[in-house]
């Protein structure tokens, strides 16, 4: 048994078991997606696409959406599920908080809360101005953040997260993960605890430890408004009505100016 800790990378066994963690569609913020780029039109970006689990049945289903994403593995997982689905999406790489593409957009979006890998405070003002430059003028950005909350009860103990088998590779991938917060809800120290499992080898053990921004709802829209949006909105979750329960998103939107 090996054991090493390592950092934000979405490479390796983390990629190659990624797609396990979502099920199958429809997903939980499919539908609400769709509808927003089918009513702003024209071309969409999905920023942070990973391995396409939003962009390729937006994609199939006749929506103009182009993705970016600054893992190597994740990407090149995404074009060869593309293949199998007879399509060719056009894909950047590129981190989300260092990109300037040749074409603007009507809808930009991040999603299932990846803007809170975003810790640093100039990183997150460079998101916004990144995310702001991508947009047609009077364009929409999507960000969903996890809400801060004072409250948030530690996880002290290794629990389950995740328990998938990649039928293709004959291995098993146990997660396990730790939680604690400080600054009253808004930093999360995520411990995560890799198990994996092989047919006739030694167990492998390794560690990840990440930090996740959250947010309260001023907070973030103030942001917003700071890197130059107007017609900032909230609301939480991805369901028609809105969702009551205080641990889903807060998904907001947020417009370029239409002269600038």
């Amino acid at each position: 048994m090996s054991a090493a800790p390592t950092v934000w990378d979405y490479s390796g066994i983390v990629a190659a078991a990624y797609d396990r963690y979502f099920g199958t569609e429809p997903f939980w913020d499919q539908a609400f997606y769709e509808q927003r780029l089918r009513a702003n039109g024209g071309r969409a970006l999905e920023v942070a696409c990973g391995t396409g689990r939003l962009l390729l049945p937006l994609l199939r289903d006749g929506l103009d959406v182009e993705g970016l994403d600054t893992s190597t593995e994740m990407l090149d997982r995404l074009r060869a599920k593309a293949r199998a689905m007879h399509l060719a999406p056009l894909l950047h790489q590129a981190p989300m908080q260092q990109f300037d593409l040749p074409r603007r957009y009507r809808t930009v979006f991040v999603p299932a809360t990846s803007f809170g890998i975003l810790v640093d405070p100039a990183q997150v003002r460079a998101t916004l101005a990144c995310l702001l430059r991508a947009l047609e003028p009077g364009g929409e950005a999507l960000i969903p953040v996890s809400e801060a909350d004072a409250a948030s009860e530690p996880v002290a103990e290794w629990r389950l997260r995740r328990d998938v088998r990649l039928a293709e590779d004959d291995m098993r991938v146990v997660v396990r993960e730790r939680i604690a917060y400080d600054d009253g809800g808004r930093r999360q120290h995520w411990h995560l605890r890799y198990e994996v499992e092989r047919a006739g080898r030694p167990k492998e053990v390794f560690f990840r430890e990440h930090q996740l921004r959250r947010y309260g709802r001023g907070e973030f829209g103030a942001l917003l408004l700071a890197a130059g949006f107007e017609g900032v909105e909230v609301r939480r979750g991805y369901t028609e009505p809105q969702s009551s329960d205080p641990a889903d998103d807060l998904v907001f939107s947020a417009r370029r100016p239409s002269g600038r």
